[in-house]
């Protein structure tokens, strides 16, 4: 608001000389003009939505939408400038998000992931974090429709006079979040026809098997199977980076099973 006041004192200048000049015959109309234009200036300055600045706002965003057309990358300064026409966090991720869907319904992915790269190094509260994972899987789905379908096949010998209940099975990364990237129960009766994982046995949707497959991951895979009396497991490492079609195979044989401690 200051700098608002220094402007508009330092642009009052002629007009006051004007208005106390002998000379001067309009300075009625001077006057009545100068009142009407300064007080538009400040009801738009302190509107909260302000016809100057919704201009602004659509040339910026003209000038977003002409780059996503082209699939070209998006500044973070560009970026983050355009969302700050919101006032909280919220709405300018929310924001945020409509460019970025906007640039998938192009196909416009370096323009996705431009948009993409900004909200997850502006938005670094955890609140943001499920969302951003969000969007990343579903960049990842249309940019790689058949990465999406990644599947990690199961085959599975249950140890020797195992009357089965319940397998378990979990894939995480090594070194990697402390999250698993799946995981599933199968009871007894599942068994008998194929099991598997893929992406909607995910904790944290985008962060999954195939981000996994995609990256070309090492996983470890862990298997519990609870008998009637014991209980297994088993503990797998599968470079995805020798896998074909997105789809990789875990066996598990019945001698290779070790036994839980009760």
């Amino acid at each position: 608001m200051l700098s608002l006041i220094a402007i508009l004192a330092f642009v009052s200048l002629p007009i006051i000389a004007y208005l106390l000049s002998s000379a001067a015959s309009q300075k009625a109309l001077v006057f009545f003009v100068t009142v009407m234009l300064f007080g538009a200036f400040i009801l738009n300055h302190s509107s909260s939505q302000p016809l100057f600045g919704s201009w602004a706002n659509s040339i910026q965003s003209d000038a977003i939408e002409s780059k996503v057309f082209k699939n070209l990358e998006l500044s973070d300064e560009m970026i983050m400038r355009f969302l700050a026409q919101k006032d909280l966090p919220e709405d300018s991720f929310l924001l945020g998000t409509i460019v970025f869907y906007k640039a998938l319904e192009f196909k416009s992915f370096d323009s996705a992931e431009s948009i993409l790269r900004s909200l997850n190094s502006n938005f670094r509260e955890p609140d943001f974090q499920l969302p951003i994972y969000n969007l990343l899987a579903d960049l990842r789905d249309v940019k790689y429709p058949m990465v999406s379908n990644s599947k990690l096949l199961l085959a599975v010998e249950p140890p020797v006079n195992c009357s089965i209940d319940r397998l378990t099975v979990s894939a995480e990364i090594p070194n990697g979040p402390a999250v698993d990237i799946a995981v599933k129960d199968f009871t007894g009766a599942d068994l008998d026809q194929e099991i598997f994982l893929d992406k909607s046995d995910a904790l944290v949707r985008g962060f999954d098997l195939p981000s996994a497959f995609l990256n070309q991951e090492i996983i470890k895979v862990e298997s519990s199977i609870f008998c009637e009396n014991n209980a297994f497991y088993s503990i797998k490492t599968i470079d995805l980076k020798g896998s074909t079609n997105n789809q990789d195979k875990v066996f598990i044989y019945a001698n290779e099973w070790l036994k839980k401690e009760q």
